[in-house]
């Protein structure tokens, strides 16, 4: 489950493909032919990202003659962790404002708009960044149980370098998914009392429900 989820989470996390997924927010359905003029993107690249996305489950493609117009929803139920992740994807870019206005040029996700206001798109390349690695998903499955832990012990539980449990860490913290704070003597690692924003909540909530199905299959 851990390798579905990092591979759904790796493609919402491209620029280009949040801009497709924006344009489709919008609740029209389009054909790759529209997307690429409106994005100002090549018709094969926009084939490719489709592809990419229907292969996780993230849109709909439907034939009509000899046109595939592609629409915001996933073709999975909503028990799916696609079908979820779907929902909470184009409910997040179709709900807030500003809405994304990337034409030719994708914004930095660390830029914001020119008034400072962040877009959902913004957000949801934040939140999804910190589901697109194993070992982020190991140290957040740790962090779950709500008990403050070292990084040293984090590093002996899950066989990680030193190195690698600080970097991922930094990401996490970064994306308000974990906190490092000073315990005494001790540096300790914990989850914090509240996600960033709803919209991460709710995509920690969805991971989070998903580990609990691999539990209940592998009991």
């Amino acid at each position: 489950m851990d390798e579905i989820i990092v591979r759904v989470l790796r493609t919402i996390a491209c620029r280009n493909r949040l801009r497709i997924m924006s344009r489709l927010a919008a609740g029209e359905d389009l054909t790759p032919s529209q997307l690429s003029r409106v994005l100002r993107l090549s018709r094969d690249l926009v084939s490719a990202h489709l592809a990419r996305l229907d292969s996780a489950g993230l849109v709909w493609r439907r034939r009509s003659g000899a046109r595939c117009y592609c629409a915001a929803r996933s073709p999975y139920s909503e028990h799916a962790l696609s079908g979820q992740l779907a929902r909470w994807l184009y409910e997040a870019l179709g709900s807030r404002l500003p809405r994304p206005s990337w034409g030719s040029t994708p914004r930095r996700a660390s830029s914001g708009t020119a008034d400072g206001a962040r877009t959902a798109a913004e957000d949801v390349f934040d939140a999804a960044t910190a589901f697109t690695h194993l070992r982020r998903l190991q140290i957040l499955r740790r962090l779950a149980s709500g008990e403050a832990v070292e990084p040293r012990v984090l590093s002996r539980e899950l066989r990680m370098s030193p190195a690698a449990v600080s970097r991922h860490m930094a990401k996490l913290v970064r994306r308000g998914y974990a906190r490092v704070s000073d315990h005494g003597r001790r540096r300790v690692c914990r989850a914090p009392p509240s996600a960033k924003t709803p919209l991460h909540a709710r995509l920690l909530e969805i991971v989070a429900g998903h580990w609990g199905k691999m539990r209940a299959l592998q009991s």
